[in-house]
């Protein structure tokens, strides 16, 4: 083969190489699953904003301590509202709570004074009815006397009158016929005392009785001619009827029955009395008793108020504790450190709740990650990896702060000719500190096979 040949042979295998070579690339560096195989991934570096706003609530702006560009601390006072009408609330509710704990602890006073009280009056009622019973068993015993008392008097007063009465009358015919009786049987002893008389005297004389015997019978003979001789001044006694002496001791003897009968009379008068009184005494105790317990129900009113009352100072100090979050809201704290990058708002002005004014640029920095399926899996939130910064050459600690589903748009598109699906990817979010050499817009890459789940 000559020159001209292999030289006309020499294009054409070149191109075939050409063309094999650049389809192999392109196969190697479009979208199809051997791009998403790669395992060194690149981003770009972003500063992390936050958008400070006032939490539900608005108002007039009266005090912006920073401008933008300043560099502020967490805590640090970015923006405050005019308080005016929220301290007014607070002013006028501070005060109502202050009269509702005057107002609760009067009547915690005058329920404790009230309850003490009616423990005393218990007390005094009590120790009353136990005084009172006490009488009222006195009383009791001492009507009993008395009306025993006075049934004697009663008694003795109707004898002394029926005494009297026979002396004033003078004797029945009964009675004188009754004495009659007497002395006759009286004549009767005497006949036979002085026949045992004569009959022991004889024989005394003739020896035959002793001197004592003589004696007993002279002694039987001498008192009973005594009784027939009382029996006798006893019937002439009733014939002549009772002298003036006797008459007027009879009367003094009616006279005295009568003022003792009296006298019993007062006696249970008296003790009848004082057993009423005794009784009196218990009901009027009984119904202080009752009276306590009444009070003691309006004590327990009165606490129920007391409890209404506190009810209403909570629901005022939950108001309070509102309007003082309300006011702690109007004062506009930064969030982190940072630097202000942007104020949307002047004093003066008026906002409304919830609209961001302030935007704060922090000393985090950040950048996303779009891996596929099985990379995914070797990322987790709180995630330590390292980043490779090309331009500094050198790497930095970073922490992945989420993964999740990538938007559509992030989706590998497989080679239609394939006919195989399109393959999702996941966004995986890193921050980094926030240096002096970092700046937003710089590179950054991750080895993924350095990275262990």
């Amino acid at each position: 083969m000559n020159r001209s040949q292999v030289a006309s042979l020499i294009i054409p295998v070149i191109s075939i190489v050409c063309l094999l070579s650049g389809g192999f690339l392109l196969q190697a560096k479009g979208h199809d699953q051997v791009t998403v195989s790669q395992t060194s991934k690149s981003s770009t570096l972003s500063s992390d904003s936050v958008h400070v706003s006032f939490e539900e609530v608005g108002g007039k702006v009266v005090n912006i301590p920073f401008t933008e560009e300043k560099i502020v601390k967490k805590g640090d006072i970015l923006m405050t509202l005019d308080s005016t009408d929220v301290d007014l609330q607070i002013e006028k509710l501070q005060k109502q709570i202050k009269q509702y704990d005057t107002q609760i602890m009067q009547q915690q006073k005058s329920i404790q004074l009230g309850y003490s009280k009616a423990s005393t009056q218990e007390k005094q009622a009590q120790l009353a009815i136990e005084q009172s019973q006490v009488s009222q068993s006195k009383s009791q015993s001492a009507l009993k006397s008395a009306q025993a008392a006075q049934r004697q008097a009663q008694s003795a007063h109707r004898q002394v009158q029926a005494a009297e009465k026979e002396v004033n009358n003078g004797a029945r015919a009964e009675d004188i016929k009754q004495q009659q009786i007497a002395i006759q049987s009286a004549t009767q002893s005497l006949q036979t005392a002085q026949i045992n008389y004569d009959r022991t005297q004889k024989l005394y004389n003739s020896g035959l009785s002793t001197k004592a015997d003589m004696d007993n019978v002279e002694q039987s003979l001498t008192l009973a001619k005594n009784q027939l001789n009382q029996q006798q001044e006893a019937l002439a006694k009733l014939n002549n009827g009772a002298t003036l002496e006797e008459r007027a001791q009879a009367n003094e003897r009616t006279q005295q029955a009568v003022e003792q009968s009296n006298q019993a009379n007062v006696s249970v008068t008296q003790a009848q009395t004082e057993l009423h009184g005794a009784e009196l005494a218990i009901q009027t105790s009984q119904t202080q008793l009752d009276t306590v317990q009444q009070a003691r129900q309006q004590l327990a009113d009165q606490e129920l108020a007391v409890d209404l009352l506190q009810q209403q100072k909570d629901a005022q100090q939950i108001e309070l504790k509102t309007l003082l979050l309300k006011k702690s809201r109007l004062i506009l704290k930064a969030p982190s450190n940072g630097k202000i990058t942007a104020i949307s708002t002047e004093v003066g002005e008026n906002i409304s709740q919830g609209a961001p004014i302030v935007t704060l640029e922090t000393n985090k920095m950040y950048f996303d990650l779009y891996v596929s399926e099985d990379q995914a899996t070797k990322f987790h939130a709180k995630q330590k990896i390292k980043v490779n910064i090309p331009a500094l050459r050198k790497d930095l600690n970073g922490e992945v702060r989420y993964i999740t589903a990538a938007p559509q748009f992030a989706n590998l598109k497989m080679a239609r000719e394939k006919g195989e699906a399109d393959v999702a990817t996941f966004q995986v979010r890193i921050y980094v500190d926030k240096s002096a050499s970092l700046l937003p817009g710089m590179t950054t890459e991750v080895n993924i096979d350095e990275i262990t789940s």
